[in-house]
């Protein structure tokens, strides 16, 4: 029992502190690669949470405020218990392809929340409507940005983010089980099916972090953050933390479902060799994001498609077994 507190604890607090760290580091890989110094790499990640936490909040103008501060909360939560999951393989209630999937929807569900209680003035989309008796703008219906980031995220939801979810079931469907202690142990990567799959997970993953070039969630980039645009203080700190855990929770589930190595206690190279894979995912993320531009759904709908056809055909050669 007690080593099994050890695992859903210890196992995603180093993996928490890890990536605190990543940030920075893929803010010094961008600008490296566009020819600038960039940030330090403590910078942008860890001590940017104690420079949020020491800031004095703000109350948002939000329909339900004290809903609205505690997402953030919800989603590190739910992250949190996706990687402990993978850490303890052997509950089946929640350690299954069903389970992850039901967690990580979550996750995403709280964006399209966090648009719908915030409404700032600052969200107001210009030019505003005319209100006045006579106008032919009467009736026409007001969205806010954050309301348009929400309905922009519901599409990630819907749409994008299924490559990821298909390429999460492919390993699985080599073990004709949906739990996570028959997938640890297969090193599914190095077949056919394996590496289609790891194609579709790697541009899933890319979509799930909602940045470059999939970040038209965010109605502006570094200036209106949409949905989460009225978190400050300790709530914008928290919201760094939700995104620093994402990068490295995916990274890691990568390497349980496709490398079969799953972050055991009992057994600490095993977390070395987990964490290291999971470090590589958000370094080819910055390298992504420093060559492309903000992917309007013109271009996210044919990309989504593009990996669902590599995720389709890494099913097809699962069940042929090559």
């Amino acid at each position: 029992m007690i080593e099994e507190i050890l695992s859903a604890i210890g196992i995603p607090l180093i993996a928490f502190s890890l990536s605190t760290w990543i940030p920075g580091m893929q803010r010094k890989i961008q600008a490296r690669i566009q020819q600038r110094i960039g940030p330090s790499i403590a910078t942008p990640g860890f001590w940017a949470l104690f420079k949020f936490l020491y800031k004095i909040p703000k109350e948002p103008v939000a329909k339900m405020p004290n809903l609205y501060k505690t997402l953030p909360l919800v989603s590190f939560v739910v992250l949190w218990a996706v990687f402990a999951l993978t850490t303890l393989i052997h509950y089946h209630i929640l350690s299954n392809e069903i389970g992850l999937i039901g967690l990580l929807k979550i996750e995403e569900m709280v964006y399209i929340i966090m648009g719908s209680l915030s409404n700032t003035v600052m969200g107001i989309r210009m030019p505003f409507i005319d209100e006045c008796k006579g106008s032919g703008f009467l009736g026409t219906i007001k969205m806010t940005l954050e309301q348009l980031g929400a309905v922009r995220a519901f599409k990630m939801i819907t749409i994008g983010s299924f490559p990821f979810y298909l390429a999460t079931f492919i390993p699985f469907i080599s073990q004709h089980s949906i739990f996570l202690k028959d997938v640890v142990g297969n090193m599914f990567l190095f077949t056919l099916g394996g590496l289609f799959g790891a194609l579709c997970y790697l541009i899933g993953y890319i979509i799930m972090l909602k940045e470059y070039p999939f970040s038209i969630m965010h109605t502006k980039a570094d200036v209106i953050e949409g949905p989460t645009m009225e978190y400050s203080a300790k709530y914008r700190a928290l919201y760094l933390c939700v995104k620093e855990l994402l990068m490295i929770t995916l990274g890691s589930l990568f390497a349980t479902l496709y490398l079969g190595i799953a972050p055991d206690i009992s057994n600490p190279i095993t977390i070395v060799i987990n964490l290291a894979v999971a470090m590589l995912f958000p370094i080819i993320a910055a390298i992504v994001n420093a060559f492309t531009p903000v992917f309007t759904f013109r271009q996210v709908y044919p990309m989504s498609l593009f990996a669902t056809t590599l995720g389709i055909i890494g099913v097809l050669c699962t069940l042929l077994g090559i």
